[in-house]
C-alpha cells in the first residue's frame, strides 16, 4: 500500500531536482554563452545540425560549435548550439554534418517583456540553445572541408535524408502542397503560409499539421496491416512463427525511420517511444494496464528531457489519449448496439466506424479543451467535424502515401513524383475543405487564458461525471451544475461580468520593442487603447503576438476604443489583427487621407470588419463621464502633412481625478513648443516620451509645461539611441524618473485614493509615488 505512494513522492521529488538543473542558463566558462560578445562579431567554427525550411523571409539552421574567434583573440575552443538566421533561401552548400565558419555578430535571445506573450528564450532552453545570430550576408557563410569521424557521418545521415525530402518535394509540387507534404513527413511547417495556418486553426485543424500520435499511431496500423496481411499468404511462416506478433515487431524499423525523417523533435521522439512501450507490451504478451503503459511512456520522455512536462504539445497528447481510452467503454457499448438491432455486417462496420470516429473526436475535444484555451486562446465550435473530414484526407492518404513515396526518392524518382501527386490530391481537398469551415461565422472563438485553478475544476468535475456509477443522484447534479459553471466561465470570465465596478484607473505602456502600445482601464470598466505598432521582421504581427496575449491574459474580450496617435507603422500594424479578434466600438484616427498604401490598407482592412471610423477634431472628447475623460488636446495634422511627418497626430490627455497621463505621439520639438505657446492644458502627471524619447523631441519647455513626476519611455533593445542622452539630462536636471520599456518591460500604472504606485514586469523596478 506504501509503495506506489512512495514512487509517486520520489519521482515527483527527482523530476524536479532534475528539471531545476535543467533550467537557467550554462555557467561553464566553455559554453559559447558565456565566451560570448554582443558588441562585435565572432567567427565561429561548428558543424551545422539541422536545417529548416525557408519561410518566404528567412531561412534558420542550428550550428554546434566547436571554436570561436573575434578580432582580439586567437580561435578558442568552446561547446554550444547557435541557432542562426539568415535573411533568403539557404545556399545548397548547407547542409547537415557539414562543418562551417560563420562571421556575425552573437547575441542572448530575448523576449517582449509582456504578460502573455511568447517565451522565446525558455522556448530555445528546451532545446539546449541559448545563443543566437543573424547573418548579414551569404558571404559571411564558407564552408570547412575537415576530414569528419565515421560516427559523426552515420549521426547526420538522417538529417540529410530529411533535407533531400525536402529539396525533392519543392521541386515537384506546388507551394501549398509541398509545405504541407514537408509538415507532415519531414516536420518542417516553416513554409506553410500564414493564410493557411489560420484556415487550419480556425476548422480546429491545425495540430494534424504537427506530428505526432495520431500520425504515428495511423502509420503504424497500415504498417501492421501490410506486414500481417504479407506472413498470413506464407503457409511455412504461420506455422512457425506467431504472425500478430512478427507483423508488429516489423512496425519498430519504418516508424524508427519516420521519426528521424521527422527531424526526431520532441513530440515526434514522444509518439514514437509511446508506440514502442505498446509494441514491446504486446510482443511480451503482458497485460499491463493502459495506466501503466502511458505513465511509463512519460517517464522515460521525461527522464531524457524534464523540461517537456511544460511543453503544450507534451500536455496535450497525453491528456488526449487519456481521453479517448475513457471513452473507449463507450464505443464498445455503442459497437454492442448495433450488433443486436441491425443485421447486415456492412452496415455494422460502417456505423461503428462513423460513431468511434465522432466519440473519439469528441472526447479528444472535451479532454484538451482547457488546455488548448490556456495555451492558445482559442477553441474551434466545428473541430470534431472538421477533423472527421480532414484528418482521413492528411493523415490515412496523404501522409500513407507519401511515406511510401519518401522511400521511392532513393529508388526511382519519378516514381516518387508520380505518388506525391497522387498523395497530394487529398492536400487539396482539405485545403478547400478548411478554408470554407473557417469561412463559416463562429467557426472558432478567442476565449481569455483560463487559470490554473479554473482547469483543475474543470478535470475533476469531469473525472466525477465520467465515475457517475459511483455517484448519488443528487451529487451528481450538483457537478453538472458545477461543469456548466466552469464552463460559462471560460466564455465569460469574472473580471468580465464585474468590470463596470471598477474605481480606479491601470494603465499599461506594453513592452512591444521599438514601437508603441498603452492600454487604459478606466472606473467603471472603459478600455481604451492608445497606438498599437512595433517595428517587426516581416511576417511578425505584433498584434497577434504580443498585444492579443496580453489582453487575453486579463481576460478582455472587448475594448471600447482605439486610437491612433500617429500614422507610421510602428503605431498601428498590430491593430488590424485586434480588430479582427476583438470587438471595437471606435477607431479614432487623425486622418483618413492615404498618406502611403501601408496606411490606406489598414484604414481599408478597417472598414472591410465594419469598424467605425472616426477623426477628432482639436479638445473634442474621445469618452468622459464624472469620473474620468479621455480627450484629443489637439489633432496637429496638417492638410499638406505626409506620412513622413511626425508632427501629424493626435495629443491624448487622460484624467482621473488629479492623475493625468499625457500622450503626445511622434511631435517634434517645435511642434511641443508651439502646443506650450497656445497654453494648451498640458500638465500631467505621467508623460509617454514623444517619438520614443527621441532627441528631436521633448523640448527642455515642453517638459517643464507638463510637468510629468515620471516619465516612460516605449522603445526597444536594438535601438540602443531610444532614449536619447538629451532627453535623460533634461529629466535628470529636472529631477524627473524616466522608465524605459528596454530595460523595465511593460510599465502599469495603478491609482489609488491620493495618489498612484508603479509596477514593472522586473520587480526590481518597482516604485510608489
Amino acid at each position: 500500500k506504501i509503495a506506489q505512494p512512495a514512487l509517486v513522492v520520489f519521482f515527483t521529488i527527482a523530476g524536479f531536482l532534475n528539471g531545476c538543473l535543467n533550467t537557467g542558463t550554462p555557467e561553464s566558462p566553455h559554453h559559447i554563452y558565456t565566451q560570448m560578445d554582443e558588441s562585435e562579431e565572432t567567427v565561429v567554427i561548428g558543424i551545422a545540425q539541422q536545417l529548416f525550411g525557408f519561410n518566404g523571409q528567412t531561412s534558420k539552421f542550428d550550428v554546434s560549435t566547436s571554436a570561436k574567434r573575434t578580432s582580439d583573440t586567437d580561435l578558442q575552443p568552446v561547446r554550444g548550439t547557435i541557432r542562426y538566421t539568415f535573411k533568403g533561401n539557404l545556399p545548397s552548400t548547407i547542409l547537415p554534418g557539414r562543418t562551417f565558419a560563420i562571421r556575425a555578430k552573437l547575441r542572448k535571445p530575448s523576449k517582449y517583456a509582456t504578460p502573455g506573450s511568447f517565451d522565446y528564450p525558455e522556448y530555445l532552453a528546451r532545446k539546449h540553445i541559448y545563443v543566437t545570430s543573424f547573418i548579414e550576408s551569404p558571404l559571411y557563410i564558407q564552408q570547412v572541408h575537415v576530414q569528419q569521424p565515421v560516427r559523426d557521418k552515420i549521426r547526420f545521415v538522417p538529417e540529410v535524408i530529411r533535407a533531400k525530402i525536402n529539396i525533392f518535394i519543392d521541386q515537384h509540387l506546388p507551394g501549398d502542397h509541398a509545405a504541407i507534404y514537408k509538415a507532415l513527413l519531414t516536420g518542417d511547417r516553416s513554409s506553410i503560409s500564414n493564410e493557411r495556418i489560420e484556415s487550419f486553426k480556425g476548422s480546429g485543424c491545425l495540430h494534424i499539421l504537427a506530428i505526432s500520435g495520431i500520425h504515428m499511431s495511423l502509420l503504424g496500423l497500415v504498417l501492421y496491416t501490410c506486414f500481417f496481411w504479407l506472413l498470413r499468404r506464407s503457409t511455412w511462416l504461420i506455422n512457425r512463427i506467431n504472425t500478430k506478433k512478427t507483423a508488429v515487431c516489423l512496425c519498430i524499423i519504418p516508424l524508427l525511420f519516420y521519426t528521424f525523417i521527422a527531424g526526431a523533435k520532441p513530440p515526434v521522439v514522444r509518439s514514437f517511444i509511446m508506440s514502442l512501450v505498446v509494441i514491446l507490451a504486446i510482443c511480451y504478451g503482458k497485460k499491463h494496464s493502459f495506466a501503466s503503459l502511458v505513465s511509463l511512456a512519460a517517464l522515460i520522455i521525461l527522464i531524457f528531457s524534464p523540461m517537456e512536462l511544460t511543453a503544450p504539445s507534451f500536455q496535450l497528447t497525453f491528456v488526449a489519449v487519456i481521453s479517448i481510452a475513457a471513452a473507449l467503454p463507450v464505443i464498445a457499448r455503442i459497437n454492442t448496439t448495433l450488433k443486436e438491432r441491425l443485421k447486415y455486417p456492412l452496415a455494422i462496420t460502417t456505423l461503428t466506424w462513423i460513431s468511434a470516429s465522432l466519440v473519439i473526436s469528441a472526447a479528444a475535444t472535451v479532454g484538451t479543451a482547457p488546455l488548448i484555451i490556456y495555451h492558445f486562446n482559442l477553441v474551434s465550435l466545428i473541430g470534431v467535424a472538421a477533423n472527421l473530414c480532414i484528418e482521413p484526407l492528411l493523415c490515412l492518404w496523404s501522409l500513407i502515401i507519401g511515406f511510401f513515396a519518401t522511400i521511392c526518392i532513393f529508388i526511382s524518382s519519378s516514381l516518387a513524383e508520380w505518388f506525391f501527386i497522387i498523395g497530394s490530391k487529398g492536400i487539396s481537398v482539405a485545403i478547400i475543405i478548411a478554408e470554407y469551415l473557417h469561412s463559416l461565422p463562429y467557426s472558432s472563438i478567442v476565449l481569455p487564458t483560463v487559470s490554473i485553478f479554473q482547469i483543475i475544476l474543470y478535470y475533476l468535475c469531469l473525472f466525477l461525471l465520467i465515475r457517475q456509477h459511483s455517484l448519488k443522484t443528487k451529487f451528481y447534479f450538483s457537478i453538472c451544475i458545477l461543469f456548466a459553471l466552469i464552463i460559462v466561465s471560460f466564455i465569460m470570465p469574472l473580471k468580465e461580468l464585474t468590470k463596470r465596478f471598477n474605481r480606479e484607473s491601470v494603465i499599461t505602456y506594453l513592452d512591444v520593442g521599438h514601437g508603441s502600445c498603452t492600454l487604459i482601464e478606466t472606473p467603471g470598466g472603459k478600455r481604451i487603447l492608445v497606438d498599437g505598432g512595433a517595428l517587426t521582421s516581416p511576417g511578425f504581427d505584433i498584434g497577434q503576438r504580443v498585444i492579443t496575449p496580453f489582453l487575453l491574459e486579463k481576460n478582455i474580450l472587448n475594448i471600447d476604443d482605439v486610437i491612433v496617435t500617429h500614422p507610421d507603422s510602428d503605431h498601428y500594424n498590430g491593430i488590424t489583427s485586434l480588430l479582427r479578434q476583438f470587438k471595437v466600438n471606435n477607431l479614432w484616427v487623425n486622418s483618413q487621407k492615404g498618406y502611403d498604401e501601408r496606411w490606406s490598407h489598414f484604414l481599408a482592412s478597417a472598414s472591410a470588419i465594419d469598424t467605425t471610423i472616426i477623426v477628432p477634431r482639436t479638445n473634442d472628447f474621445i469618452t468622459t463621464n464624472d469620473k474620468m475623460s479621455v480627450q484629443v488636446l489637439a489633432n496637429t495634422t496638417d492638410a499638406t502633412a505626409s506620412s513622413a511627418d511626425n508632427d501629424s497626430g493626435l495629443i491624448v490627455k487622460y484624467r482621473h481625478g488629479d492623475f493625468n497621463a499625457l500622450f503626445p505621439g511622434d511631435i517634434s520639438k517645435n511642434k511641443d513648443q508651439m502646443l506650450v505657446e497656445t497654453k494648451a492644458d498640458l500638465k500631467a502627471t505621467i508623460l509617454l516620451a514623444a517619438h520614443h524619447g527621441s532627441a528631436t523631441s521633448n523640448s527642455i519647455e515642453f517638459l517643464q509645461a507638463v510637468q510629468p513626476e515620471t516619465v516612460v519611455v516605449s522603445s526597444g533593445k536594438r535601438k540602443t539611441h531610444f532614449p536619447s542622452t538629451e532627453l535623460t539630462k533634461k529629466c535628470s536636471t529636472l529631477n524627473i524618473p524616466v522608465i524605459t520599456t528596454n530595460v523595465s518591460g511593460t510599465v502599469v500604472i495603478r491609482t489609488k485614493k491620493g495618489g498612484y504606485f508603479i509596477e514593472t514586469f522586473y520587480p526590481e523596478n518597482t516604485s510608489e509615488q
